[in-house]
Formats: structure tokens, sequence, C-alpha cells
């Protein structure tokens, strides 16, 4: 007898990484063109982000919009 299930042996164990290449966003500053790396559930959000982050130039709280890799 295995000690796996016929089905669980046959199959392929993936772990989904939560920061895998196709949630990755990049956020970026028009000003000063610094960038922010975050992630996005891109089923649900349909839309482009913008998040208020911190800018080491500017040293304030700035809007970093969502742009291409």
């Amino acid at each position: 007898m295995p000690l796996l299930s016929e089905r669980a042996y046959y199959e392929p164990y993936f772990v989904k990484n939560p920061m895998s290449q196709d949630q990755l966003i990049l956020l970026r500053n028009k000003e000063t063109k610094e960038v922010y790396w975050t992630r996005k559930n891109k089923k649900l959000v349909t839309r482009k982000i913008e998040l208020k982050k911190y800018s080491k130039k500017l040293r304030k709280h700035v809007a970093f919009k969502e742009s291409k890799k």
C-alpha cells in the first residue's frame, strides 16, 4: 500500500508563490521616476492602482501610479 494516494502521486504539487511574476506590478512616481514593487490580484482589481508611498528623493509621501514593467 503506497503512502500517498494514487491521485496525489501522479499530480504535480505546486505551491503558488505570493510574489509570482503574474501578480507583481510596478509603481512609479512621475516626478522622480522612483520605483516600488508590489502585488495585485488582477482577477479582482482590473483598474490601475495609485498608492501614496514615501519618496526618498522628495522626502515626503507622493502618489505612485501603476506602470508597465
